[in-house]
């Protein structure tokens, strides 16, 4: 006789249509009265790890990267909740003062060196290490028109606006710019060079520094510096970036 494994659950009447497991009162759209067990979950910036594109949609195939963004909390009851940006130890969940976060590309030059070119759209394509992203923000670069130059970008990759104040200097043109006090919408990013146009040529690899200060909270913000250094050798651009918590 075959042994049945059964899990009762219980359907909530209410509108919502919340689902309790072993509770007959779920207050959540899924309330799970009791220990759960998750066999599997993909490992931070594994490649070939899920399904889900980074649009939200399916992949025929499991090839794509996981890439962890926020670190999943929970209150009291054990409702789960998320902060943005991945674990830290001691007091403060934020990268470390004085720690950095890096990350080396290497990109054949006739692919980058047009307007279309979009750095994680590459890399997400080719399966690499996800970008260097810190408190919801994510550097990433655009290629331009003129194939001598690069858009350097921060995207907000988290589900709030962001308050984000930022100075930048490029070393080959000598160009700085303040901005002050941007909300950054999710989803949106911020041209953060002087006229958005970086060399990354075997003769001018130019290395941009742009210093930023982003609001945790009412009470909380934290400054960290972004660099970008890109060149072209042997017809493909090394793309170098670093994010350095500050304080």
């Amino acid at each position: 006789m075959k042994k049945l494994n059964l899990i009762v659950v219980f359907l909530s009447t209410m509108a919502l249509g919340q689902v309790g497991i072993n509770t007959g009162i779920p207050t959540e759209v899924l309330d799970v009265n009791g220990i759960e067990r998750i066999r599997e979950l993909p490992k931070h910036q594994m490649a070939n790890a899920i399904f889900t594109k980074p649009d939200g949609t399916k992949s025929v195939n499991k090839d794509q990267t996981f890439t962890a963004v926020k670190t999943v909390v929970a209150d009291a009851n054990g409702v789960l909740g998320y902060l943005d940006g991945l674990p830290k130890s001691g007091t403060d969940p934020g990268l470390p003062v004085g720690e950095a976060i890096t990350r080396i590309y290497t990109v054949p030059a006739v692919t980058a060196q047009t307007s279309t070119f979009n750095l994680k759209t590459y890399i997400i394509a080719n399966n690499l290490p996800g970008l260097p992203s810190i408190d919801g923000l994510e550097m990433n670069l655009q290629g331009t028109a003129d194939p001598s130059y690069y858009d350097p970008r921060i995207y907000n990759i988290s589900g709030s606006p962001l308050l984000v104040s930022y100075q930048s200097f490029a070393t080959v043109g000598n160009e700085n710019e303040t901005s002050l006090n941007n909300n950054l919408l999710p989803g949106a990013y911020l041209q953060i060079d002087y006229n958005n146009i970086v060399f990354w040529t075997t003769a001018n690899a130019e290395v941009e520094t742009t210093n930023l200060q982003v609001q945790i909270d009412s009470n909380t913000y934290r400054w960290y510096e972004f660099k970008w250094w890109c060149m072209q050798v042997s017809g493909e651009k090394k793309i170098f970036m670093s994010v350095t918590r500050k304080a």
